[in-house]
């Protein structure tokens, strides 16, 4: 899940800039004795009726119960999934519950694709050679509406990329490709073997302009909000097979000016059909057992479709201006010499040429009823096959409390509900939300490192100001990782605008608790999310935390929720859950001193409740990114380390479960790296020994032979202890703590035999959080109590 190459430079890093920091360093600086990294003893082995389950402290039943839910964030919907939202930017949303989106939209609109004309003729010979000389076109479909005034103000331009130049469009729908080297002769045969013809292709011949056809067509949908105020745009676009494509060009409707119907609320439009099937009951025109169907007639009968063309009225701007300049310039030199000459070429790079091209599609509106809907509850598995975190919460539950009782005290209640899951394409930004309306729960799940533009989120080590606005620098404001920071920012605002949503209308955000979890990478998110709602409250004006005025967050919600402005009053701040816990796994470091230091004054002021960073042993993810003094950056981490240990044969039956600050007074082995500083004579190091050695050996009075044999032994026990010599005595002596240097090298031999990725991966975090809580558990196999083993 994470580019080995890169952590293991960034471990050597740490020991290199460890020795610098020293040489630099103007006196010892004193510590109390470390535990040793990825040793049992780290780890404190509690008996079951010593579990943590107090309310003020770590929790395992909590820790149990995210840990499900930050490796189920793993699992996608699929691609081809029907509710999936694609935004602009490459913001996806896909809904999971029923109950959930009807509370969002108030409808759908049907798009179905007809055909596209006066089709340009491809001008990439690479795509030329792979699809045809034609554009491969495909139909995309935004709603534009709500407060995004920029997006309003590009439909009314003459020049513009389309749906890729919107800023906050909600919902994007498109159509399958017609391939430029699909004929009408092909689709045919396919129709034939299928019984469904593909889109296809028809060139451009003497007196017509290219043409895609969708013969057979597969609708696609496009939620909307506020459908009486909603504007639909078109963008013609060339697919690419390498590369992303282009726009063609665009148009817009008014949706009300095509479907006048959506003029009426939802409530009278669904109460309209009711009415028509009753009529039709009770007249005897239609029999009980054909209500179904009578139904879906009067939705074709009353909700009546729109079907037409539409001409395009705006284009993007043509990038590659060479050609017409030299055709103006050349005109212009028949005309009028050298000055008609610069005279054309300069009007030849202001023509834009003209706009081409029209689609014809159908258009329906289907509302969406906001009737009681039934919620079925979350199955919560985990994002391996053979893994499953809801059986061993729930078997730990039983185990504990008994099995009448466990089922009172699950967290999520019986009605656990993934609402959405969001990502996006281009940051590597993506989690998943549940909600629980019996147990008044929210659980915002961060999915961890599983793409490739998540490693190059993961391994950079550049810091950027928390506050976007701050001066980058002054030392003394908080800084996080650059990746994460982008990665976070390129969701926040939509996902803190849903998250509220997830309340439904007529209830308080203030009643409902929020839990935060995530693995890796997610991890990381989760920190950044919990620090900037905890401290901030959940204001969807804005993204993370800026110096500029943010927005009224409370007009996106409004809008986009609650159709038109104004319909709620103006809340004097940023709503703020009833608590706020974030439980983490094998989570790296987020920022520096000076944001951990921030995000300590959040939980004591009382917004933040619980912040726990669960590390599975060697775990290297949690130990990065390494401090680096050379480049003046620094690294600390958020909330307190919590120790578990994948089992072996030897302890299986032992649990080890170590919390800091709670457990013992022991320094946290994950978090050590503030004492890497050490008197070069201190017991344990090499001169340390060396000196120890010499001790009882100063007798003034002994006699000149006595003298000579004790400088025989004691050269002896030096050339026996400078035998021993290692690299972490080397570096004792320049003042590197000997423990801190055998940690990093610890950390570098982990790399070399997988030990410390392998600690990362889900099936291991498992098989430790089953053995702290008393379980064997194993991928592909039975949960089974660890007492119970022979």
């Amino acid at each position: 899940m994470v580019c080995r190459q890169a952590i293991l430079s960034l471990a050597f890093y740490g020991v290199a800039d460890a020795f610098l920091q020293s040489s630099s360093s103007q006196s010892a600086v004193g510590r109390n004795k470390p535990l040793l990294f990825a040793e049992t003893t780290s780890s404190e082995e509690v008996d079951s009726g010593e579990l943590l389950t107090s309310a003020s402290g770590f929790d395992t039943d909590t820790a149990l119960f995210c840990a499900g839910l930050a490796f189920d964030a793993y699992v996608e919907p699929p691609a081809d999934s029907s509710r999936w939202e694609r935004g602009s930017k490459g913001m996806d949303v896909a809904f999971s519950s029923s109950a959930f989106t009807k509370n969002l939209y108030q409808g759908m609109v049907e798009v179905t694709p007809v055909k596209c004309s006066g089709l340009p003729e491809e001008d990439d010979n690479v795509e030329a050679a792979l699809t045809g000389g034609g554009v491969d076109a495909k139909i995309l479909v935004a709603a534009v509406e709500g407060q995004w005034k920029e997006d309003i103000e590009l439909l009314k331009q003459g020049y513009h990329e389309g749906i890729s130049d919107l800023t906050g469009a909600a919902h994007i729908g498109q159509s399958s490709t017609a391939w430029s080297n699909v004929n009408e002769r092909k689709s045919n045969a396919e129709k034939k073997k299928t019984g469904k013809g593909v889109p296809y292709h028809i060139p451009k011949s003497w007196g017509k302009d290219a043409q895609a056809v969708w013969p057979d067509p597969e609708p696609f949908y496009i939620y909307v909000q506020d459908p009486a105020n909603c504007q639909l745009l078109f963008t013609m676009f060339d697919d690419d097979v390498i590369g992303e494509g282009s726009a063609l060009g665009s148009t817009y409707i008014a949706l009300k000016e095509v479907l006048p119907q959506v003029k009426l609320s939802k409530e009278e439009i669904v109460n309209k059909l009711k009415t028509d099937v009753l009529n039709r009951i009770q007249s005897g025109e239609v029999s009980a057992d054909q209500i179904d169907e009578e139904v879906s007639r009067a939705v074709n009968r009353d909700i009546q479709p729109w079907e037409g063309e539409l001409k395009l009225t705006s284009k993007p701007r043509i990038k590659n201006k060479n050609s017409q300049i030299t055709m103006g310039a050349a005109a212009g030199a028949m005309v009028a010499g050298p000055m008609g000459a610069a005279v054309g070429a300069a009007l030849g790079g202001l023509y834009e040429g003209q706009v081409k091209g029209r689609i014809e599609l159908k258009l329906r509106y289907l509302p969406i009823p906001q009737d009681a809907m039934s919620r079925n509850r979350y199955d919560v598995l985990g994002g391996i096959p053979g893994i499953n975190w809801g059986e061993l919460y729930e078997k730990h539950l039983e185990r504990r409390l008994g099995e009448e009782q466990a089922q009172d005290a699950l967290i999520a209640g019986n009605d656990l509900e993934l609402c959405f899951f969001m990502n996006h394409d281009m940051t590597g930004g993506c989690c998943s939300v549940y909600r629980s309306l019996e147990k008044k729960l929210i659980v915002v799940s961060f999915r961890g490192t599983c793409e490739v533009v998540d490693l190059i989120t993961d391994t950079s080590i550049a810091q950027n100001p928390w506050v976007e606005g701050e001066d980058p620098e002054d030392e003394t404001i908080s800084k996080v990782h650059v990746g994460f920071r982008k990665s976070m920012n390129s969701i926040s605002r939509r996902l803190k605008e849903f998250v509220l949503a997830t309340v439904p209308r007529g209830e308080d955000m203030a009643d409902y608790d929020m839990l935060v979890t995530g693995h890796s990478l997610g991890g990381a998110l989760a920190t950044l999310f919990t620090a900037d709602i905890g401290e901030f409250g959940i204001d969807a004006g804005r993204a993370l935390p800026q110096t500029d005025a943010s927005d009224a967050w409370w007009k996106a919600i409004t809008s986009r929720f609650g159709g038109k402005e104004g319909i709620i009053a103006p809340p004097k701040a940023p709503p703020r859950p009833k608590s706020l816990r974030v439980y983490n796994f094998g989570s790296p470091r987020v920022g520096n001193k000076a944001f951990s230091k921030r995000f300590d004054e959040i939980m004591n002021k009382g917004h933040l409740d619980e912040a726990y960073r669960i590390v599975n042993d060697k775990d290297i993810v949690a130990r990065v990114p390494r401090n680096m003094v050379t480049l003046q950056v620094d690294y600390d981490h958020c909330g307190k380390t919590v120790l578990v240990e994948e089992p072996t044969e030897e302890n299986e039956k032992n649990r080890i479960l170590w919390v800091e600050g709670e457990t013992d007074d022991s320094l946290c082995p994950v978090r050590d790296y503030e004492n890497r500083i050490a008197s070069p004579t201190s017991e344990g190091t090499l001169i340390g020994d060396l000196v120890s050695l010499t001790k009882g050996e100063e007798d003034s009075s002994v006699e000149a032979e006595r003298s000579l044999n004790q400088l025989g032994n004691l050269a002896s026990k030096f050339q026996e202890r400078l035998s021993k010599v290692t690299v972490s005595d080397v570096a004792s002596v320049i003042g590197i703590d000997k423990n801190f240097s055998e940690r990093e090298i610890k950390i570098v031999q982990s790399l070399v035999k997988g030990d410390g990725l392998a600690n990362h991966m889900e099936d291991s975090y498992y098989a430790a959080m089953g053995r702290a809580v008393g379980f064997r558990a194993s991928v592909g196999e039975d949960i089974v109590e660890t007492e119970k083993l022979a």
